[in-house]
């Protein structure tokens, strides 16, 4: 019988599904609550794959490694987790790769905040290196906007929150489009819009989901950002700009897809399930 841990901090409707699945599957899943359970070093996992779901990407990426260490298939590997789930890290591998991103600047100190402010012009995007759900993610329309946002993530404990990736505003009618990826499949898309009154069209904020039909090129930019963050599940959040084409915004190495899941109809957790069975027999 196939053993499989799923590694995770909080049980989302997400977690239900891949627990059903498995169970379904006739495979012996293994419920590591990291919250609770200790990852101890001189144990041996008598398990064929890992799948990694923490909330935290901390937790996600400390707790793939370790499996890692334990010589089981992980999915996803901390280092696609890693840069996928830092996005400093996130668009240096895609600018590396010729990956099309949006004109997006770094910013490391107060001085130079300005500076890359004053390159892009107002309204532009503010954003940590880590986060989802859209949090501390902001519209800044002017500098004394940028000022206020500035003084408030330099009281956040964490020297992370204190950096600013500055990125060009698109106006996309306040929406993008979201690719799941399981294996080397697309196996589909959303378009994601943002609720009325706000402008982030991330699910957990209220955006409604429907189903986008992709064309050879966007399965293609997928398939090739896929090849650089080496991981078995990603999903791929996208802007199509009016002159540049496609834009890929951000990749999440450990995704969330009930939204997925409600504009397609598609059952993730199975294929997933499937996919990593797959990838055990060869």
């Amino acid at each position: 019988m196939t053993t499989m841990v799923l590694a995770y901090d909080y049980t989302r409707e997400e977690e239900k599904r891949i627990i059903r699945a498995a169970k379904n599957a006739g495979i012996k899943l293994i419920l590591c609550n990291l919250l609770e359970s200790p990852l101890d070093y001189s144990d041996r996992w008598d398990v064929d794959a890992a799948i990694i779901r923490p909330v935290s990407m901390f937790n996600a990426v400390y707790a793939a490694s370790y499996f890692e260490s334990m010589k089981v298939l992980t999915v996803n590997p901390s280092y696609t987790i890693l840069y996928a789930g830092d996005k400093v890290l996130t668009y240096s591998l895609l600018r590396s790769a010729n990956i099309p991103i949006p004109r997006t600047i770094l910013s490391l100190g107060d001085d130079s905040l300005y500076a890359a402010a004053k390159r892009l012009g107002f309204p532009l995007v503010d954003k940590p290196p880590i986060g989802s759900w859209g949090r501390l993610v902001s519209l800044v329309e002017n500098e004394h906007q940028l000022t206020t946002i500035a003084e408030h993530r330099a009281m956040l404990p964490s020297k992370q929150f204190r950096a600013h990736i500055l990125q060009e505003y698109i106006a996309t009618a306040n929406a993008d489009i979201r690719c799941l990826m399981v294996g080397d499949e697309v196996i589909g898309c959303i378009k994601r819009i943002a609720r009325r009154g706000e402008w982030r069209s991330n699910v957990a904020l209220g955006a409604r989901v429907e189903p986008y039909k992709p064309d050879s090129e966007l399965i293609e930019l997928v398939h090739k950002a896929l090849t650089v963050f080496k991981g078995m599940f990603l999903s791929i959040d996208i802007f199509e700009h009016k002159e540049n084409g496609y834009l890929v915004n951000e990749v999440n190495g450990v995704p969330e897809f009930k939204g997925f899941i409600r504009a397609t109809g598609i059952r993730v957790e199975e294929i997933l399930i499937g996919k990593i069975l797959e990838k055990l027999r060869r």
